[in-house]
């Protein structure tokens, strides 16, 4: 999987124009070959940066849509940004959701009960408790 992340600073004046380009593109770059997600974000930081983050399937999706019309649009949306623009595609070579947090709280959780059963022994063991 491949995560395009496009992290646009456009001055205030031009922060809807970018928001109009990218909303409309969305239908069509969800529409692709390959395309798992387009999401577009508006942070709420000094900069007011708006984000556009798409997920690929494969390379040779993400390579298609770098060449469509649909990803020329993408490209006017970046040039109206006042600063240097943030572009990344990353390779994903695994995801996890839930079960990575549940595994994780699992054994922080299964570690604090080993805790606490060690101190209810020493306890025990200093009221004049047996260990057995």
């Amino acid at each position: 999987m491949i995560v395009g992340t496009h992290r646009i600073l456009p001055p205030p004046e031009r922060r809807s124009e970018v928001l109009e380009i990218l909303r409309s593109i969305q239908g069509p770059v969800l529409a692709q070959p390959g395309c798992t997600a387009c999401h577009i974000y508006e942070e709420q930081s000094p900069e007011r940066a708006v984000v556009l983050v798409e997920r690929w399937e494969t390379e040779a999706a993400l390579e298609a849509h770098l060449k469509s019309e649909t990803y020329r649009r993408i490209l006017g949306a970046i040039e109206l940004s006042g600063d240097a623009p943030e572009i990344l595609f990353d390779h994903v070579s695994a995801s996890e959701g839930m079960e990575r947090i549940e595994r994780s709280r699992g054994q922080q959780e299964g570690t604090r009960r080993g805790a606490e059963g060690e101190r209810g022994r020493t306890n025990d063991l200093a009221n004049g408790g047996t260990h057995g």
